[in-house]
């Protein structure tokens, strides 16, 4: 199980993101045909991966205080049948976008910590908000 949680922090941690440069980054025991079939089929938990990948950071981060940050974000959609598509307001005030737009709002949850004098923000979970019932709240 270790070695899938590597896997999946390192995607989470490559500049695309990508399952592919995770696999060439970290040594793995199995062929990359076996990890790609467990993301696709396996049942797992992104809610424990990021239990995990907490913990993992709790010991390799040492800080006295820890900083959370929560964003939303706004991504732009065309098709009505995009999970939690919506009619969202454009906040932005883009020039070359309408007031109201089609979209989908997602909610992460990051770590910020300080590397040399920089913040970096380490993605806990990102969770997309549901198109039905009261989601201003």
């Amino acid at each position: 199980m270790g070695t899938f949680i590597e896997l999946l922090i390192g995607a989470m941690l490559t500049p695309a993101g990508f399952v592919t440069e995770a696999y060439l980054v970290v040594t793995m025991r199995n062929h990359w045909s076996s990890y790609y079939k467990w993301l696709q089929k396996g049942r797992w938990s992104w809610l424990g991966l990021s239990r995990q990948f907490v913990r993992l950071i709790l010991k390799v981060v040492k800080q006295e205080v820890i900083h959370l940050v929560i964003d939303d974000t706004l991504t732009l959609r065309a098709s009505k049948k995009a999970p939690g598509s919506q009619i969202h307001h454009q906040h932005g005030n883009k020039p070359n976008l309408a007031q109201y737009v089609r979209g989908q709002c997602w909610v992460s949850l990051a770590w910020v910590i300080r590397r040399e004098k920089q913040p970096v923000a380490l993605p806990l979970l990102t969770r997309l908000v549901p198109g039905i019932s009261n989601t201003g709240k």
